[in-house]
This record gives structure tokens, C-alpha cells and sequence, in this order.
């Protein structure tokens, strides 16, 4: 189960856990996906059926895919608090 925690920190703070969540998804939770200009591809993103619609994912696939979302989700959440949206 997650706890919650809080903890203080700066803006750039912020900008380098973003960019680390960034190469984390490419170099580590993205490796077995297709890739295109330096991003993963997921289904639903940009264009994926050319991808995506031949060849659905395979369960190894699938488990990065979910891992990728909570990724992005999380970086999402980080992103609107540096420019101070949420």
C-alpha cells in the first residue's frame, strides 16, 4: 500500500525529477517498445496504430506499458507543480 509522504523542494528540484522520470521511461521502462525522435510509443499516442494495430502488445509489453503510465502520470503531477497549477 503507498503512504503519502510530503516533502519540500525547489522548482528545479522538480524539472530534474521530471527529466529523470523522462530517461527513466526511454532507457530503462521503454527498452523492449518501439521508439520514435527520442520517445517511447505507447498505444494511444501519437500515430500508434501504424504500430499498435499489427501487432498488439505481448504481456512483456504490456507490463512496461502500465509502468510507462504511472510514469508519465507522475511526471504530469510534477510538471503543472512547476508552473505552480495544481
Amino acid at each position: 500500500m503507498d503512504r503519502e509522504l510530503t516533502i519540500t523542494l525547489s522548482a528545479h528540484d522538480l524539472e530534474l525529477l521530471v527529466e529523470a522520470l523522462d530517461s527513466h521511461e526511454y532507457w530503462q521502462l521503454g527498452y523492449n517498445l518501439p521508439r520514435k525522435n527520442g520517445f517511447v510509443i505507447l498505444p494511444g499516442d501519437r500515430d500508434p496504430d501504424l504500430i499498435w494495430e499489427a501487432s498488439p502488445p505481448t504481456a512483456n509489453e504490456h507490463e512496461s506499458i502500465v509502468e510507462i503510465e504511472r510514469c508519465r502520470t507522475l511526471s504530469a503531477r510534477l510538471e503543472a507543480m512547476v508552473r505552480g497549477t495544481t
